[in-house]
C-alpha cells in the first residue's frame, strides 16, 4: 500500500512534524511504501481556482495525493482546530479546474489524523475535517487517531502509551486501506 503524510506545520520545532516522522518510520517498518510530504517545503500559493492549479507545489501534491491509497493528516491543534496550511492544501487539491483537466485528489481515500496539541481537551479538533473530507470527498475516516498533547513527551519522545497508541492506529490505517483496496465503485463530486 501506498501512504501520503501530509505534514502542515510551519513550526521549526513542531511535535505534529516528529509525529509524522513516527508514522512514516512505522509503515516503513510494516513494508509499505510511505513519503511525508511537508506543506514547509511545497508551499502553496493562496487558493485562487485559477493560477494556483499551474503552480508546482499545486501539481506535485495533486499528483502524489491522487497516486496515494491512504493519507495521513499530521496537523497542530490551534485554536480547537487544524493550522491553516492544512485548510488551504484541502481547498487546493480538492478542487477542479473549470477546464475539468483534472478533479480533486481525495477521492475514496481513508484518512487517518495524527494531531499534536498543548491541551488535552481538544481532542475532537479533528471532528470538523473529519466530515467533511467523508462527506464531500467520500473519505473513510479512519476511526483511531493519535492525539498527543504537551503531557505525552518525556525529552522530547511520546510516553510509551502514545507510542502504543500510535501502533494501534497505523495498524487501522493498514487494515481499511488493504480491505477497501479492491472496491467496485469510485466516486466524484455528488449529492
Amino acid at each position: 500500500m501506498r501512504f501520503a503524510i501530509i505534514s502542515s506545520s510551519l513550526d521549526a520545532n513542531s511535535r505534529s512534524v516528529k509525529l509524522a516522522e513516527e508514522c512514516r518510520v512505522y509503515l516503513t517498518g510494516k513494508g509499505h511504501e510511505t513519503r511525508v510530504f511537508s506543506l514547509k517545503e511545497h508551499v502553496l500559493p493562496p487558493f485562487d481556482n485559477d493560477t494556483i492549479f499551474q503552480s508546482g507545489a499545486y501539481q506535485l501534491l495533486h499528483r502524489e495525493t491522487l497516486a496515494a491509497d491512504s493519507l495521513i493528516f499530521a496537523s497542530p491543534v490551534y485554536n480547537w482546530g487544524f493550522c491553516g496550511e492544512l485548510k488551504k492544501y484541502i481547498e487546493a487539491i480538492g478542487s477542479t479546474p473549470e477546464d475539468g483537466s483534472l478533479h480533486g485528489a481525495f477521492y475514496d481515500k481513508v484518512l487517518t489524523f495524527v494531531c499534536a496539541a498543548g491541551v488535552p481537551h481538544s481532542y475532537m479538533a479533528f471532528g470538523g475535517t473529519a466530515l467533511s473530507m467523508m462527506l464531500d470527498f467520500k473519505c473513510v475516516i479512519n476511526p483511531y487517531q493519535l492525539y498527543v498533547h504537551n503531557r505525552h513527551w518525556e525529552e522530547e519522545k511520546m510516553i510509551a502509551e502514545k507510542q502504543a497508541r500510535l501502533a494501534k492506529t497505523m495498524d487501522v490505517a493498514i487494515d481499511l486501506t488493504e480491505g477497501l483496496s479492491h472496491r467496485s465503485y469510485s466516486s466524484t463530486w455528488e449529492m
